[in-house]
């Protein structure tokens, strides 16, 4: 991956629709470990129009709720967020404004980050005039002679032989969304609502069919118990809402049933939501006072602007004290209230004592830079006081089938499965239970899709 993933977007900035920027200062998600970098090492790709596809209306929506559906690169949104802290950083972001507003008025539809992503490939296609079969579902792996020919899917209602002269690619998602396949590798800790998958942002095309197939014809597995955890939070009328960067900032903290934190809240999102999942206590809620609310955006709100539907239908919980919050959530009110009283006082030091919020370089970036003495941590004190439950969310399932270092799927002898490759949550992660920093996702993916077509290629 480390040798290859460079080679790999050389190759698409050369060959394909994809342009990137590269995001400043964003850091590595453990900055402060051998070989870890404070910035310069992650690429956001550039804003497109969705209008320059034929088949935009295929695209899936965003699972990141930015408040009034403004669309722009990460540094863009986060110069947009601190202004108060730099008022210069508008002036970067000038092509924003009017991006905004044409968007609005002529319905540009621009996409940004992983959407963008995904458009600017599928534009390549269709410039290339690649044939893409949607709603194609794959039946099985044709195997001839120990090697993998071609698959066998259902199109139209019909089923077809597909045949695959150099290898086939499976790239098909992980399982997040088979309720069986998530009971059987995660048991039911979750409870039933989290083993039915109703708080992943994964595709929902991710149903496993890719590993099962792989699976069935002797192809290992590895990683089937971990997931990329993110924690999300449930509108009652929408989808799950991931919770990325608002975890940074001052003036909330996430706390158990009994009104306890359990972790830095700041701290990578793969490891919080883990963590979450993990608690003895559940279940989760974020904790923020009205200066948090005047202040920052949270869960598709804008800042100061807490709809009455919300309140209404329980996505977001408000109340005069913090007793009157503990009774309207469960919580252990006498556990929150000492809970509070501690936070309030290493939030005044600007040091906590209790989980290091705002001691890495990964938490400051999502801190408010323009908060002191630390951009991290605020005191929770100002009412009306606000929780949401946060739950153990996921981006998909992270174990597949098992490959090698040319993403040629091996059996359990380490022998190659000739013909077939994986890449994507179809295979196991090379990252393994970790998630060094941005696009230990999607980045892996597109580096093993690259080896895979690459060596299939010259085999």
């Amino acid at each position: 991956f480390v040798d290859r993933a460079p080679e790999m977007a050389d190759y698409l900035i050369a060959n394909s629709e994809l342009e990137f920027n590269l995001v400043h200062g964003f850091p590595d998600y453990r900055p402060e470990t051998p070989g870890g970098s404070k910035g310069g090492r992650s690429i956001d790709p550039k804003v497109v129009s969705g209008r320059r596809l034929n088949d935009y209306d295929k695209l899936r929506k965003s699972n990141l709720a930015v408040p009034g559906g403004v669309v722009g690169s990460v540094t863009e949104l986060r110069r947009l967020a601190f202004f108060r802290a730099n008022p210069l950083g508008l002036l970067q972001v000038w092509k924003f404004f009017p991006r905004n507003l044409w968007n609005k008025l002529a319905r540009r539809e621009h996409l940004s980050s992983g959407r963008a992503l995904i458009a600017r490939l599928r534009l390549t296609l269709q410039k290339k005039e690649v044939p893409l079969w949607l709603e194609t579902p794959l039946e099985a792996i044709v195997v001839e002679g120990g090697a993998v020919m071609g698959v066998r899917a259902t199109k139209d209602g019909a089923s077809v032989n597909i045949r695959a002269r150099k290898g086939v690619v499976m790239a098909a998602g992980g399982f997040e969304r088979n309720p069986a396949m998530r009971k059987q590798f995660f048991g039911d800790k979750g409870g039933s609502d989290w083993n039915t998958g109703s708080f992943t942002s994964g595709s929902p095309g991710s149903t496993g069919d890719g590993i099962n197939a792989g699976a069935q014809i002797g192809a290992a597995t590895d990683l089937m118990d971990d997931m990329w955890w993110m924690p999300s939070v449930l509108p009652p009328d929408g989808a799950p809402v991931i919770i990325v960067f608002e975890r940074g900032l001052p003036h909330m903290m996430i706390v158990n049933s009994r009104g306890q934190r359990f972790a830095n809240e700041a701290r990578p999102y793969n490891e919080l939501g883990r963590l979450i999942y993990e608690d003895t206590a559940p279940p989760a809620y974020i904790i923020f006072d009205q200066e948090f609310r005047n202040r920052y955006a949270i869960g598709g709100m804008l800042p100061g602007i807490t709809p009455e539907r919300y309140i209404e239908n329980g996505y977001v919980k408000r109340a005069e004290t913090l007793d009157a919050l503990a009774e309207l959530t469960g919580i252990d009110a006498a556990g929150l209230s000492q809970t509070v009283s501690r936070f309030n006082e290493m939030a005044i030091a600007g040091k906590d004592e209790d989980f290091q919020k705002g001691e890495s370089a990964f938490d400051l970036y999502a801190g408010d830079p323009g908060h002191k003495p630390n951009a991290c941590l605020g005191p929770v004190a100002k009412p009306p006081f606000y929780a949401m439950e946060v739950k153990a969310g996921d981006l998909g399932t992270k174990g597949g089938l098992l490959t090698n270092e040319h993403a040629q799927v091996v059996r359990e002898d380490g022998t190659a499965v000739p013909g077939l490759y994986a890449a994507g949550n179809s295979s196991a992660s090379v990252m393994g239970n970790y998630y060094p920093g941005a696009g230990g996702t999607i980045g892996a993916a597109m580096t093993y899709a690259y080896i895979a077509a690459m060596d299939a290629k010259y085999r």
